[in-house]
């Protein structure tokens, strides 16, 4: 049965070449976490975020601006 599947020499490259795109891609963001500005991390940390209920809410005034439409 396994005699159909026929695998070339590139085949064995691939899972080496997927690794060094993500581990790149970590590295790039990790560096740019690292090199940014502690007022600009700041300003990230402080960034509101939405409570269950407000989010409710803005959840229905979408929804409710769409159904006038």
């Amino acid at each position: 049965m396994f005699k159909r599947v026929i695998l070339e020499s590139w085949h064995d490259y691939v899972p080496y070449v997927c690794f060094a795109l993500i581990a790149g891609a970590f590295l790039v963001i990790l560096i740019r976490a690292i090199l940014m500005k502690s007022g600009d991390a700041e300003r990230l940390a402080s960034m509101p975020l939405l409570d269950d209920e407000d989010l409710r809410q803005a959840r229905q005034s979408q929804s409710s601006d769409t159904a006038r439409r």
